[in-house]
């Protein structure tokens, strides 16, 4: 049968036995000595062609080697304290077997069971790897009851309100403690505990019953996401409704009382003098649906890396299947390890759910009662005839968090099935640390 083509106007036909014969070589296991040989893949001098694949394999460079087994777990952003204490503690054990673990909500593994191998491993380098949210951005708002019931009317958000506005029900809202200055952070967290979690922890990669392979400090040995190149690091803008709605829920499934509702209304002052019901004046806005972010992040590459993303090992080490895999994350820096934990928790241990700027501070500025005829913090009345009113405004501030944070163990090396384990055995004892008898 005939083809026909057609190049620049000219046409060409070729019939299928003019054709050129496609030849297939032979590749991987199957490659015998003397097709090694025949294909020019012998090794040096009088080495056999399989002696030479073998060689090159194992001589093959660092950037290219092809198996890696690895342990990704994926931690949506805050954790209760329970749960950050169980998977955040002292040790941290991404290769345990467990598949569910507090907190994680996605564990990616190429293992059967984690940790443990289901061939034997030539490991040539190990990598720790820290990857975080590629954007961040922050915007203010009010916490308030979650509402348990569907089709519940939202309360107004408002950027600033005083205690006078509460007491005389601006908002609606009869108990002041039920409207909450916050803040909302997406993606600013997960770097804070990505970074903190890195110093604080001392990585140990230990082998047989006691012997110390690696004992290096977690930042080190680590590789975080190249966010912050100059080329895709930058700044926009970005709608925040659906960042606040994925987070409210998470915040819903962990057992919060309360949710963020952006600012949706603007106060330009109040009406009425102390001797009279004093009630803020708001507007509507819809300044606060976008909000300014950055998109970039950390990037940090561990000394011992070499500006890789793995952490080479300077004598290959061979791993036999069925053994665990004993690498952890044991802390050795007390105060990265708390200020990890504040960033990843829901409470902001240890400072408590609502942040005050100082734990001896009242919650609310002077004058603590409504209306107070005082000369503290003074505003300007709307009336007709102004007049001059004390206003009293909440200084603590709850804060929402939200955000991704993936751990990750990774093991680079080449595989040996049992054919090239046994052809080692008996020709280059050396290489898997076994001398023959």
């Amino acid at each position: 049968m005939a083809t026909n083509k057609s190049v620049l106007g000219r046409s060409i036909n070729t019939f299928g036995r003019d054709k050129a014969k496609t030849h297939r070589v032979p590749f991987g296991y199957g490659v015998t000595p003397e097709k090694a040989d025949q294909l020019g893949l012998s090794g040096p001098g009088n080495t056999s062609g399989a002696f030479g694949l073998a060689e090159r394999c194992l001589k093959c460079s660092f950037g290219n080697i092809p198996v890696i087994e690895e342990v990704v777990w994926t931690i949506p952003l805050p954790l209760t304290a329970p749960e950050a204490l169980a998977t955040l503690g002292d040790t941290v054990n991404l290769l345990s077997g467990s598949s569910s673990v507090p907190g994680v909500g996605s564990i990616d593994s190429t293992f059967l069971i984690n940790g443990i191998l289901q061939t034997d491993i030539l490991a040539q380098g190990i990598g720790v790897h820290v990857f975080c949210e590629p954007m961040s951005f922050s915007t203010i708002g009010n916490a308030f009851p979650a509402p348990a019931l569907p089709n519940t009317l939202c309360p107004p958000s408002p950027d600033v309100v005083t205690a006078n506005d509460i007491a005389s029900g601006a908002l609606g809202i009869d108990d002041a403690a039920k409207v909450i200055p916050a803040v909302f952070e997406f993606g600013s967290p997960v770097w804070r505990a990505g970074w903190n979690f890195i110093n604080a922890y001392q990585f140990q990669w230990k082998v047989s019953q006691r012997e110390l392979v690696l004992n290096e400090l977690a930042a080190d040995v680590s590789y975080f996401g190249s966010f912050a190149d100059a080329e895709a690091a930058g700044t926009s803008e970005v709608a925040i409704i659906e960042f606040v709605a994925a987070v409210n829920a998470l915040y819903r499934s962990k057992g919060s009382q309360t949710i963020f509702l952006p600012v949706s209304f603007r106060r330009v002052g109040s009406v009425n003098a102390f001797n009279a019901q004093n009630i803020g004046i708001f507007h509507p806005t819809r300044d606060f649906d976008l909000a300014p972010v950055t998109w970039g992040g950390l990037r940090y590459q561990g000394y011992g890396c070499r500006g890789q993303m793995y952490r080479p090992i300077e004598s290959p080490c061979f791993l036999e299947r069925g053994i665990p895999i004993g690498m952890l994350f044991i802390v050795q820096d007390a105060v990265h390890q708390a200020l990890m934990l504040q960033a990843v928790t829901i409470n902001n241990e240890p400072l408590g759910t609502n942040v005050v700027p100082d734990e001896n501070l009242a919650v609310l500025t002077n004058p603590a009662a409504p209306y107070a005829d005082s000369n503290i913090m003074l505003e300007q009345t709307l009336d007709a005839v102004p007049n001059l009113v004390s206003q009293s405004v909440s200084v603590s501030r709850q804060v929402f968090k939200g955000g991704i944070l993936k751990l990750g163990i990774k093991i680079k090396g080449w595989e040996m099935p049992s054919g090239w384990k046994a052809y080692c055995e008996q020709n280059r004892p050396e290489i898997i640390g076994k001398t023959l008898v």
